[in-house]
């Protein structure tokens, strides 16, 4: 089966937009079937290295088990995920299959255990994600306990959660940057694909998929799901998680076309070098 990759560059990044559009074309399959929005986080950390296979090859004396057979445990490490997902989804050979993640740090991992794959990094202005990131982390749940309330609403209104974002998407900004681009590897921005005809058809295009035009209309008709919010509507309070069709509602870029100078010169000093490093701004004079 083909498989298709995407990893966004932190949450807040744009996949589930990706996942939604892609979701569209007749030739993808998402994982669960019936929805876009499902990750894979098939990696966290190195653990699969350090915890797993290191940690056999290093006790299992006189083996021949080595390090550098790590290579090819990863391959078959992705082939049995495959099989996995194959038979609890009853997955369709025939199509491809989409996999997305938010998560930069561990490209090489997925490098190795789908070394046929393409994979797409995805990244975000990080003055928008930062604001996505704060409006997600005060949403409201009936579940939530008293204090936890309390302390989302410290860390709002502190501005703590602003600090603590902008520092994490400087941080993963600085990984996407240091990735370097493959023939099975290409870097996407979130903004060149929103709406945009050319950018889904070149997205298509890198993943080897039918770039047709009436496969790229269908993709550019996703509904808004999930992690976008309504600009027209004061009462929204948390993510719209029920596929919208009127994008007019919904605001994708330049969000922080209204912070304040003391919030611009926060993020300058902590992030505005990767800012201009992913050709957001050509300088700090913004």
């Amino acid at each position: 089966m083909k498989v298709i990759i995407l990893l966004g560059l932190r949450v807040r990044s744009g996949t589930n937009f990706v996942g939604t559009t892609l979701k569209q074309h007749p030739d993808i399959q998402t994982i669960p079937p019936t929805s876009s929005s499902g990750e894979f986080n098939l990696f966290r950390e190195e653990s699969i290295k350090n915890k797993v296979f290191n940690s056999i090859a290093n006790r299992s004396f006189g083996s021949g088990v080595e390090e550098e057979d790590f290579p090819a445990f990863m391959e078959l490490y992705g082939e049995l995920w495959i099989k996995f997902l194959t038979n609890k989804f009853n997955l369709d050979e025939n199509k491809t299959l989409f996999l997305k993640s938010p998560r930069v740090k561990e490209t090489h991992l997925w490098q190795l255990a789908f070394p046929n794959a393409k994979i797409v990094l995805l990244c975000r202005d990080g003055r928008d994600n930062v604001i996505s990131s704060i409006k997600a982390s005060n949403d409201k749940r009936n579940w939530h306990k008293l204090s936890h309330k309390l302390k989302k609403r410290i860390n709002y209104y502190s501005g703590r959660n602003f600090l603590n974002f902008t520092k994490d998407w400087a941080e993963k900004a600085k990984m996407f940057n240091n990735v370097k681009e493959t023939i099975n590897l290409r870097k996407f921005k979130y903004e060149e694909l929103n709406d945009s005809f050319d950018g889904v058809k070149n997205l298509l295009n890198f993943y080897e998929i039918d770039d047709s035009d009436y496969n790229v209309r269908k993709c550019l008709k996703a509904p808004v799901v999930g992690s976008s919010y309504g600009v027209d509507n004061n009462k929204v309070a948390k993510p719209n998680w029920k596929p919208d069709f009127d994008k007019s509602k919904f605001t994708f870029t330049r969000k922080w076309g209204n912070w304040k100078f003391r919030q611009k010169i926060i993020f300058k000093n902590i992030a505005g070098d990767e800012l201009i490093k992913l050709g957001y701004e050509q300088d700090n004079n913004w």
